[in-house]
């Protein structure tokens, strides 16, 4: 009897002792986007992508400097969101294109097609 009444009094203590630690840990983090490498692939053609929709709404051929950032955020698909530092030609042959930033999010769904869903020009990626 003792030995039962020790044995129910361990798993009780066991199972609260396992659901305070449960409680006690924070859920991770569903939806929120999380960085991944700059040089990721499906980062560079998300890039990629943006550069060659906002060049077909600027009339001018965008190309990326450098990318300084990449996070993805997976939801039905994923989103992109990208801090690049960009070049623009000028329309001028005298004169010296610009370097700008520009964070952008690319939604690809699950079919793989694109959306440029997001494009702002910023003063730095940092």
């Amino acid at each position: 009897m003792k030995k039962n009444l020790m044995t129910l009094l361990f798993t009780t203590a066991f199972c609260l002792l396992l659901g305070a630690t449960a409680f006690a840990q924070k859920p991770p983090k569903t939806g929120g986007y999380r960085e991944i490498s700059t040089d990721d692939e499906r980062a560079v053609i998300a890039a990629e992508f943006a550069l060659k929709e906002k060049s077909k709404e600027m009339e001018v051929e965008l190309s990326l400097e450098t990318m300084h950032k990449a996070e993805a955020q997976v939801v039905a698909g994923t989103n992109y969101r990208l801090c690049m530092e960009i070049y623009a030609p000028s329309k001028e042959e005298e004169t010296d294109g610009v370097k700008f930033f520009a964070r952008a999010v690319v939604y690809v769904n699950l079919k793989n097609e694109f959306q440029l869903s997001k494009w702002e020009e910023i003063e730095s990626c940092e």
